[in-house]
């Protein structure tokens, strides 16, 4: 299994998720570079699925079971509060004439209870406020933590083994090929559907029972000469996903081989933090930001489209990157303080043995 630092944080992961943010917040600004941001929201589903099931395997490591129940409140306390403080403050800003956009009940409903990416797709024409179309991917993760705990729970008892879940990714992209060439889906909506995308979480939860498992590299390919030439590989088959724009390519194996390369980079970054490509993953203002980037996710392409629609530092790039971006700092520190920090001490019970209740 991953080892934990001390205070119990897996290594370079909230540095991870800096990157991920800072992917997806370039993407955003709109310049002309060949790194996507939907790159970033990939990272996020590797990220969050390799996470989830690294703590399901603590759980079950110390108590011999897992509480669905309890995942599912803790789900809820991580999830909720920035959730609606964000939209909340997104209302405000509407309201205010800052921010473009319509409050509509049935859209923001969807937002919150997950199932946006379809109604985006199949529903009436949505009136979303500016920036918050982004939420499709909280849909995404929350309909594959439905099943994931039943499957997590069916592998520790015997039942299916690591293969049936490499088995599950092929199907994914077998059912990417259908929707494309069969149903002649286009590719935001094999993008942002759950049974198209539902891999690239479900790589990062391999790669977490693949280190509970001591499945990982022979030791002749652990020295730093090896581990720098498969991240190499690892990028450069990222960056081929990146420059490669067939559009049938582009809806089915791009996203197979991200999930493919991320294993090698996540596998090294946790386990050698210590290395010098992956040590500013692990400063502490990284951290934070890291900290930070699912409400930095939830506020910042809300917080750049106002900056705009109201022309503030719009001739100006660098000045603009950095106010969209200290501004959804601020913001997601304030939510941080008043709306998750106070129940970090539920969440931690929640986490503990039953009697901890």
């Amino acid at each position: 299994m991953t080892t934990p630092s001390k205070d119990g944080l897996i290594p370079s992961l909230d540095g991870l998720r800096a990157v991920s943010i800072l992917l997806v917040f370039i993407g955003h600004l709109g310049l002309n570079i060949p790194i996507p941001g939907g790159f970033g929201v990939t990272v996020f589903f590797f990220l969050s699925g390799f996470l989830i099931t690294t703590l399901l395997l603590r759980e079950y490591a110390s108590y011999q079971t897992i509480s669905l129940k309890r995942f599912y409140l803790r789900r809820v306390l991580r999830l909720a509060p920035p959730l609606l403080l964000t939209l909340f403050g997104a209302a405000l800003l509407v309201w205010a004439g800052y921010a473009q956009g319509t409050l509509d009940p049935l859209t923001m409903l969807s937002q919150v209870f997950f199932f946006y990416n379809y109604f985006s797709l199949y529903g009436p024409v949505e009136p979303v406020v500016e920036g918050l179309g982004i939420l499709w991917s909280l849909s995404v993760e929350e309909h594959f933590y439905l099943i994931w705990p039943v499957l997590f729970l069916l592998l520790m008892w015997g039942r299916i083994g690591l293969h049936h879940l490499v088995g599950l990714i092929v199907l994914s992209l077998i059912w990417r090929y259908v929707h494309v060439l069969g149903f002649g889906d286009d590719e935001w909506t094999v993008y942002i559907s759950t049974d198209t995308r539902f891999d690239s979480l479900l790589f990062g939860c391999l790669l977490a029972l693949m280190h509970d498992r001591k499945l990982t590299l022979p030791r002749a390919f652990q020295n730093p000469v090896a581990m720098y030439a498969i991240l190499a590989m690892a990028v450069g088959v990222i960056l081929f996903t990146f420059v490669y724009r067939e559009d049938v390519f582009r809806s089915t194996l791009r996203y197979s081989l991200q999930g493919l390369a991320l294993i090698p980079i996540f596998h090294f970054a946790v386990t050698r933090p210590e290395a010098l490509v992956f040590q500013p993953l692990n400063w502490g203002f990284v951290r934070r930001i890291g900290v930070w980037s699912y409400t930095v996710y939830l506020c910042h392409f809300v917080i750049i489209e106002a900056l705009r629609n109201n022309g503030v530092a719009a001739d100006n790039i660098a000045l603009f990157f950095v106010l969209a971006f200290a501004l959804s700092c601020f913001w997601a520190d304030l939510v941080f303080r008043i709306g998750e920090k106070p129940f970090h001490p539920l969440r931690k019970r929640l986490s503990g043995p039953p009697q901890a209740l």
